[in-house]
């Protein structure tokens, strides 16, 4: 990992994440609903135009994982800052792609403004996925509580993927 390089813990904050998902009913919706968390959080500048942003990259292909994770993503002049928005959902919301899906059960959506590099970008995305990857780090999001819980899984996880 490159220094100066995004961290996931640098970019989460409290108006992003939502440990009860209710009522959503499939991926569009999911999208939709973190988005607005991000755009109230004030790392969008339009919501609309962000979200064409991740259609646009969810077309490309999958952006759900194994284990009942979706990471979908967006690169986008309506970023104002880096975001990270963080649902949980108890039963699993249906995250139905033309590449494949499943149930989501953890979905992090992240946003990225347009002047990060690409190759930034991508290691952001790397670094969520090799977190992702650990059974202790999904076990922990399981069973956060609280914002604070998801903060210090998130700083726990990042430690060990930097070996400190």
């Amino acid at each position: 990992m490159a220094q100066g390089s995004l961290r996931i813990a640098e970019v989460i904050q409290p108006e992003t994440v939502d440990l009860d998902l209710k009522g959503i009913q499939d991926r569009y919706e999911l999208i939709r609903y973190l988005i607005a968390l991000l755009y109230g959080a004030g790392k969008l500048r339009s919501e609309e135009e962000f979200l064409r942003a991740v259609q646009e990259r969810e077309a490309m292909g999958p952006t759900y994982m194994e284990h009942f994770i979706a990471i979908p993503h967006g690169k986008s002049d309506a970023v104002l800052q880096a975001g990270v928005a963080f649902g949980r959902s108890a039963e699993g919301i249906w995250y139905e792609t033309e590449h494949g899906g499943g149930l989501a059960k953890l979905v992090f959506l992240l946003a990225i403004p347009n002047q990060m590099s690409p190759d930034e970008y991508i290691a952001v995305l790397a670094r969520l996925a090799r977190l992702l990857v650990h059974e202790e780090f999904r076990a922990a999001l399981y069973a956060a509580a609280s914002y604070e819980d998801v903060f210090q899984a998130v700083v726990h996880g990042e430690a060990l993927l930097d070996g400190t």
